[in-house]
């Protein structure tokens, strides 16, 4: 794999004097995923909470602390909440002080695993009669918790704590709990947020904190704060920590709000992957640095960005890897500052589909976690036309509530999901969000790579199209692809052509961003499956390959089905792709191409290739579209002399394995999924020389450029 060297860091450097000269600032941040090297159950599968998910976040935070950020600190809090789900999933905050001092010394005294701890309530009572003197309070205000499913035994305790005019402040809330105990509500939640507050009184203060036992660990539970009084109170729980010798402590509760004095790295539950949400960057150069501490971090904590399938082929964590862009401060985004930036950022994908294909997932499409604009309603680019006119007509600085309201109804998937979207705006000035004001907008069609080093190649790329469109805006008019957006763009040939289109157009501004440093990103999203040696026509001739490489496609949303009293919805995955490429286009005077038997008809390239894309269904699935059609695999890979009309050279292509045995488990090493990925490509000798009738097939005016095997009933496959 070949991989750029210090041309990357010299187009950064250009990207930054081109921001500065015409005044705009953008940070960007990110949000790539990993799982385990051996990735086991549901939770690296589908489930977004799971038995080894924490330990694993909170080891890779101790990994970072250790190679990058001495003086952070760790704290667990609410993270996602989702309709179905009882309860918040759980987020953990690495924090540390922008200007270097420490925020918390000894990274031993925070939990480092999900592992049962030592400590009992006895603990958590010295704790607080260590703590409470530091903080200047009478260590009678505190009140045993009684856990609702677990009486009689105490499940810890709460002290009433409150910071205000440079001191803190306690409360006695006796009176309010006769019983002597504050009873918790039901539930696996911590207890700082299982109290019934309600019952205090008119003028109590209801801040507190707690510090209760969780299988064997001391959780000590923050309550909300300023920065300050935060910084402060950590200080305080760390120094009574040490005095009592207490170490693995769980630190909980509330974070302070967005402070960019308190840079932060946030590890969240999601499903299938751990989504670590990088701190906001000035540049590119910091951005990339952070990556590659990342993932050595990750690596420590066993955790990888790339999964093995069955099969044998390398693929991302299945998760996404959504790059953020911003402003230092919500009101000083860029997109509020320079108003036709947004609409020249949706304009300019519109008119390059590579950037919406060529760095995401698998699943991709109208149904897709990221769908572009023009796949999501059928009216989205006649609308967004007249936001976009719109939000450069208000001018700066804009109305930004109306700002956000011309594109949070347009930027969407089909459902009105303004999160789904290939360019998301949910982050923006959205007012129905908590941390919904943030001037963000988040590019959502990005996979994470397993390799740092190309991992910030795209965000390089896409730092910069903004700068570019920043400078000036791109005002054409929308294209209206129809069919050739899946036709032509999922094939990486033309792809390629796209993604060369859009360097050219950055070059012409000043910007040296290099296409060939996308190459190993597209071998990876488009891997080579195999190449047949077709005969040369004249004896010094060189002899001309057949290319195959794995092309995309869109897995369809499929419509309700009954699911354990409720509804769900699948996606047909059985529908694969994949291209065909020739060395030497004069081949084609020579001889023909047959998948299946049926005649496949190649489209020029700008390179003087020629490339075609072949649709087949790679395997039976219950449901799916057309299920009338049997599978195509595996596919019969001939080359025809035109004038014999007998085969010259053959091959097949299986989606899983030419014994079509199963696989007793996913492999394990990048060698054993090399030896599986190579077996699929068959060389053919069995039907070499044989004679062959070419059937007349019609090619689809709207999509010329791939040929789908489901309009063909009877189909040879050796």
């Amino acid at each position: 794999m070949t991989l750029p060297a210090n041309g990357p860091h010299q187009c950064s450097d250009a990207i930054e004097a081109l921001l500065k000269s015409i005044g705009v600032t953008i940070t960007m941040g990110g949000e790539p995923t990993f799982i385990p090297f051996n990735p086991e159950g549901a939770e690296w599968a589908t489930a977004a909470l799971g038995p080894t998910k924490l330990d694993h976040a909170r080891r890779c935070a101790h990994a970072l602390i250790k190679r990058a950020r001495p003086g952070a600190v760790i704290l667990e809090t609410s993270g996602k909440h989702y309709p179905g789900e009882p309860l918040p999933r759980w987020t953990l905050l690495l924090q540390n002080r922008a200007d270097g001092t420490p925020l918390w010394q000894d990274p031993t005294r925070l939990k480092a695993d999900d592992e049962p701890g030592p400590h009992t309530l006895d603990d958590a009572v010295a704790f607080l009669k260590a703590l409470t003197p530091r903080l200047g309070i009478a260590a009678g205000s505190t009140l045993p918790l009684l856990s609702a499913d677990e009486p009689p035994a105490p499940a810890g305790h709460v002290l009433p704590l409150d910071h205000e005019n440079g001191g803190w402040l306690t409360d006695d809330w006796a009176a309010d709990f006769p019983e002597g105990h504050v009873p918790l509500f039901f539930g696996d939640g911590l207890a700082g947020l299982r109290m019934p507050l309600n019952r205090l009184a008119e003028g109590r203060r209801k801040r507190a904190m707690t510090v209760e036992l969780s299988r064997g660990t001391l959780a000590v539970f923050v309550p909300p704060l300023l920065t300050a009084a935060y910084c402060e109170l950590l200080g305080h729980i760390e120094a009574a920590l040490e005095e009592c010798k207490l170490f693995a402590v769980r630190l909980s509760g509330y974070a302070p709000p967005a402070d960019p004095t308190l840079p932060t790295i946030g590890f969240a539950s999601d499903p299938g992957v751990l989504e670590i949400n990088l701190t906001p960057e000035p540049d590119w150069t910091g951005f990339d640095r952070q990556l590659h501490t990342l993932y050595a971090a990750a690596e420590d904590a066993g955790l990888c960005a790339r999964k093995f399938q069955l099969n044998g082929r390398v693929v991302g964590t299945g998760g996404g890897a959504h790059m953020v862009f911003g402003g230092p401060t919500p009101e000083s985004s860029p997109f509020f500052t320079t108003p036709h930036l947004l609409p020249s950022v949706i304009r300019y994908f519109q008119h390059h589909p590579a950037l919406s294909y060529a760095f995401s997932g698998q699943y991709l499409g109208p149904s897709s976690q990221a769908p572009r604009i023009d796949e999501s309603t059928f009216e989205a680019p006649y609308e967004l036309e007249l936001a976009c006119r719109g939000a450069v007509r208000l001018g700066s600085p804009a109305n930004l509530a109306l700002f956000d309201l011309l594109f949070r109804d347009l930027l969407m998937d089909r459902s009105g999901n303004t999160h789904r979207a290939e360019i998301s705006v949910d982050k923006l000035w959205n007012p129905f969000a908590g941390n919904g004001r943030l001037g963000l907008v988040e590019f959502r069609a990005f996979e994470t790579h397993p390799d740092p080093r190309l991992q910030g190649i795209p965000a390089l790329l896409l730092r910069a199209i903004l700068a570019r469109l920043a400078a000036e805006p791109f005002e054409k008019p929308f294209k209206r692809w129809g069919h050739a957006l899946h036709d032509k763009y999922f094939l990486p040939a033309f792809m390629k052509e796209d993604l060369d289109a859009v360097c050219a157009d950055l070059q012409a501004h000043g910007i040296p961003f290099d296409s060939a440093w996308l190459t190993p990103l597209i071998d990876w999203r488009c891997p080579l499956l195999g190449a047949l040696e077709l005969p040369a026509w004249e004896k010094e001739a060189a002899a001309p390959k057949l290319l195959v490489r794995q092309a995309l496609e869109a897995w369809p949303l499929l419509g309700e089905s009954p699911n354990g009293g409720g509804v769900s919805r699948t996606v047909d995955a059985s529908m694969d792709r994949i291209e065909f490429s020739l060395t030497d286009p004069a081949a084609l005077e020579h001889g023909l191409l047959l998948v299946n038997g049926i005649p496949v008809e190649f489209r020029a390239t700008t390179y003087g290739t020629l490339a075609a894309g072949v649709r087949y269904r790679a395997f039976y699935l219950c449901p799916s579209l057309q299920p009338h059609i049997s599978p195509h695999a595996p596919l019969l890979i001939e080359w025809v002399g035109r004038h014999t009309l007998c085969v010259l050279a053959a091959a097949r292509w299986h989606v899983w394995n030419p014994r079509s045995m199963p696989y007793a488990d996913r492999p394990t090493t990048i060698e054993e999924a090399k030896v599986r990925a190579a077996e699929r490509w068959e060389n053919w000798p069995h039907t070499i020389g044989h004679a062959r009738y070419i059937p007349a097939v019609e090619t689809i005016e709207d999509m010329p450029a791939t040929l789908d095997l489901r309009l063909y009933p009877y189909q040879s496959r050796g």
